[in-house]
């Protein structure tokens, strides 16, 4: 999967946070994370220079996740909807490359989270797999063959935008029931809501404690959970369950045998599981057994598959250069 020497760096811009990893082979040797500029473009493309121009010389290229959708041949941005700027049709990558001399590979963050967890994590050795991300909204990536799909536009994968209620509420992206609308944290925190705000969970009133409301979040939920309260294990059923049938689906469509599910809000996987296993379940007549597994890596996961992209994209293209000087 790896280019055979030198190093990668990957990059993983977040809505808050910067995550790098330096990457040689599947190793990471260094790593660390900077806030997230919230004054506009310049301020993200002024410190992503930063990050970059100081390479290590054995450095062979940079691989940069983004939270939106790219173009992974024009290596330019089409849509970045959570952190300020103009991206459309942004040449990002040619704009990182003047500054820092080496390739730059632009790719979806939850294409970069596959990439990670097919290589070294929860995916290793399967060959045909759905990769979950569950936070805000929904992420996914699909491996086929051993690699995961990434498309001319990248949205290959991207399954919190699967339509699986045409009755529906209205989602960000435009669409109307889809699945993030209906299975990510900010849903969790919405089916939550009224029992929070009602004391009808003597339990999660006592886990929210006097913040009330500005501490109802996934993971406060999930300790209510913990505590058997039924409001709380009724959503994650229901959020599971709706996973299970948009993976499902997924299976059917594209032959998969293994999801593996990380994110945010996948610190609740075992209470997500259980329905979820259930729906994967019912498909099974059409797509044999079906693997359901945790992630492994944790928030490094995008830095790490953008840099494991970058060797790939790398190596890559040497092929295809040696292709053609060879006619």
């Amino acid at each position: 999967m790896m280019a055979e020497s030198g190093r990668y760096l990957g990059i993983d811009v977040g809505g808050t946070r910067i995550k790098w990893s330096m990457v040689e082979d599947t190793n990471v040797v260094a790593a660390g994370d900077v806030p997230t500029p919230r004054q506009g473009g310049e301020a993200l493309i002024s410190l992503l220079k930063d990050l970059t121009a100081s390479l290590d010389p054995t450095t062979r290229a940079v691989g940069l996740a983004l939270p939106g959708l790219v173009n992974t041949q024009t290596k330019s941005t089409i849509f970045i909807p959570n952190i300020p700027g103009n991206w459309m049709n942004y040449p990002i990558a040619a704009e990182l490359e003047r500054s820092c001399g080496v390739p730059v590979f632009i790719l979806n963050d939850a294409r970069a989270f596959g990439h990670a967890e097919l290589i070294v994590g929860a995916g290793r050795g399967e060959r045909n797999a759905l990769f979950l991300t569950l936070g805000t909204g929904v992420g996914g990536a699909i491996a086929r063959d051993g690699r995961i799909l990434v498309g001319e536009i990248d949205s290959i994968g991207e399954m919190g935008h699967v339509n699986i209620d045409a009755a529906g509420e209205m989602c960000g992206c435009g669409g109307v029931g889809c699945l993030e609308t209906v299975a990510s944290g900010s849903a969790l925190v919405g089916y939550m809501a009224r029992a929070a705000l009602t004391s009808l969970s003597p339990a999660l009133t006592s886990v929210l404690g006097d913040r009330g409301l500005q501490a109802l979040t996934p993971e406060s939920i999930a300790k209510a959970a913990d505590m058997k309260d039924p409001w709380a294990l009724a959503a994650f059923e229901k959020i599971g369950r709706h996973l299970g049938l948009a993976a499902g689906t997924a299976c059917v469509l594209m032959q998969l045998s293994c999801v593996v599910v990380g994110g945010g809000i996948s610190g609740a996987f075992r209470h997500i599981a259980p329905s979820m296993t259930a729906a994967l379940a019912e498909r099974t007549s059409v797509t044999g057994a079906i693997a359901l597994n945790a992630a492994h890596l944790g928030s490094e996961s995008g830095s790490l598959g953008a840099a494991l992209y970058a060797g790939i994209r790398t190596e890559l293209e040497a092929k295809l250069s040696s292709q053609e000087l060879a006619l």
